[in-house]
């Protein structure tokens, strides 16, 4: 009888310890996290074309009668703006996310050009002020996968865009002897389709905000940023 009961005792425990793990995981609430990153980043290191030279173009309209003329453009970059980009990301589990980044850059640019002609005895000159500008937007649909999530202050993650491009170019002349003005505007029409690879590491130093750096191709090659989450 004694044995029996042994028996009944240990087959009793062997059930507790069986069932009470699974009871405690159930009871134990799952962890949390944050389903919306927005993100607002600067591109610290970027390539891409700002005008800057001098250009001298020759012409001879009549070498019996030694008339000559010459053109020059003289144009430097005002301000330069550097890819700045903002991202919505939607986490539908802590590891992978999908979103919308819009990027802008772009240029603006003034110069003189100075026309010279030779005509014998004579030399004339006439200036006129040259006005560039160029802004280029960027929307790209993005993926994103995120690593070590678990991590509460440093994490990484990867992602890639595809998305639409969009170039916009004005041109301005100004002439200095009150002749008619020119000036034209155009939507680039060069490719089309623009697309990102990125990798980023993320430090936070909230539960809410963290502070992010990137480095990727088709942008910005090193970016900084921060993201909100919530």
């Amino acid at each position: 009888m004694k044995k029996k009961q042994q028996g009944s005792f240990w087959k009793f425990a062997l059930l507790i310890g069986l069932v009470l793990p699974l009871i405690a995981g159930a009871q134990t609430p799952e962890k949390t996290y944050k389903k919306f990153n927005l993100s607002l980043g600067y591109g610290l290191v970027s390539y891409f074309y700002s005008p800057n030279q001098e250009i001298t173009n020759y012409y001879w309209s009549d070498s019996v009668n030694n008339i000559s003329s010459s053109q020059t453009d003289v144009v430097v970059t005002d301000v330069k703006i550097k890819p700045l980009y903002l991202r919505f990301d939607y986490k539908w589990d802590p590891k992978n996310s999908i979103g919308f980044m819009a990027i802008y850059n772009g240029y603006k640019a003034s110069g003189i050009r100075t026309d010279s002609i030779w005509n014998g005895n004579t030399y004339d000159i006439s200036n006129t002020d040259l006005f560039y500008s160029m802004h280029r937007l960027r929307f790209q649909v993005v993926y994103t996968r995120h690593f070590f999530v678990d991590r509460p202050r440093v994490n990484t993650y990867f992602y890639t865009s595809l998305g639409v491009n969009l170039k916009f170019n004005k041109f301005k002349e100004e002439s200095q002897e009150g002749l008619p003005n020119y000036s034209s505007f155009d939507v680039s029409r060069g490719f089309p389709i623009s697309s990102r690879l990125c990798y980023g590491l993320r430090y936070n130093f909230s539960e809410s905000m963290s502070l992010h750096t990137e480095f990727g191709l088709g942008g910005p090659l090193l970016s900084i940023g921060l993201t909100a989450k919530f």
